[in-house]
């Protein structure tokens, strides 16, 4: 029992909760966008997901100090931000649920690659040997001549950049209060999200409430889970579980939208996760 309590496993414990987390908000954004265009869902996710993230802020106490001292750097998170979301959430409509999370596994590898001429990090032949095992796994999964082209996945691939940028933004402003960080990637999303759904707004219905609040919470409980995590273990000990998302997916896939994964999608996510694994331990 007192293995069982030790602060590696309970921060594996946390890292698995925040994949799940994700997942199922990646899984709430799918049911509704049968329904409500993206700008909609990114607003809805936005509004109604503020209260829980001000909540955690309160919680961490993160409210006392929101001041941004960089304001180039946090205006470029939020356009970062905005392109990820936006991205992310159109191509939810469109592809299966284990294709796109696990196509969203590449961010490190991006990350990898814009960390040698943006921080000076060098590449190494691991990280090298990553990059094109985690491309062959995207060739794989998206399966070109055999499968009909989407415009989705442009989407995805836009999303993964902005994703990875966002990542490489929090590294170079590590000194910046950990609320206004949160913040501020929000206003962009708002003000488009807001814009564009003047014009072609859906009225929402009770279960549709219900997701979008559900999306919220879960949004939360990502944002403390991931906090919890790496606090309480090694970033190489936690970092792999949070490829449980993958799994994930395919369960909520196949439950909720008779999503089943084929050969190649199996195939190509393996590749990426490996590629991702390469990449954490070349950190080391």
């Amino acid at each position: 029992m007192k293995a069982l309590s030790s602060p590696t496993l309970q921060g594996m414990a946390w890292m698995l909760l925040a994949s799940l987390a994700g997942t199922l908000i990646d899984t709430g954004v799918k049911a509704l966008s049968s329904h409500y265009d993206t700008p909609q869902i990114v607003l809805g996710r936005l509004v109604f997901g503020l209260p829980f993230v001000l909540l955690i802020a309160g919680v961490r106490g993160d409210l006392k100090n929101l001041k941004p001292k960089r304001w180039p750097g946090h205006g470029l998170r939020a356009v970062l931000s905005c392109g990820a979301t936006f991205g992310f959430f159109f191509a939810l409509g469109q592809l299966p649920l284990t294709l796109l999370v696990a196509l969203s596994f590449t961010a490190p590898l991006l990350i990898a690659v814009l960390a040698w001429p943006l921080l000076g990090e060098p590449l190494g032949w691991r990280r090298g040997l990553a990059i094109v095992v985690g491309l062959a796994g995207v060739w794989v999964m998206i399966n070109p001549g055999n499968a009909p082209w989407n415009p989705a996945y442009l989407a995805v691939a836009g999303s993964v950049l902005c994703w990875a940028g966002l990542s490489l933004s929090a590294r170079r402003m590590a000194e910046e209060p950990a609320g206004a960080m949160v913040l501020s990637t929000m206003p962009v999303s708002l003000v488009l999200a807001g814009t564009l759904t003047v014009s072609s707004w859906v009225p929402l219905e009770t279960w549709s409430l219900a997701i979008f609040l559900g999306v919220g919470a879960a949004g939360a409980t990502l944002h403390f889970s991931v906090i919890m995590a790496y606090r309480l273990a090694q970033a190489a000990t936690v970092a792999p579980v949070e490829y449980a998302a993958v799994l994930w997916a395919s369960l909520f896939g196949a439950l909720f939208f008779g999503e089943v994964p084929n050969g190649p999608m199996v195939a190509g996510a393996g590749l990426i996760i490996a590629a991702g694994l390469i990449v954490l331990r070349a950190r080391e």
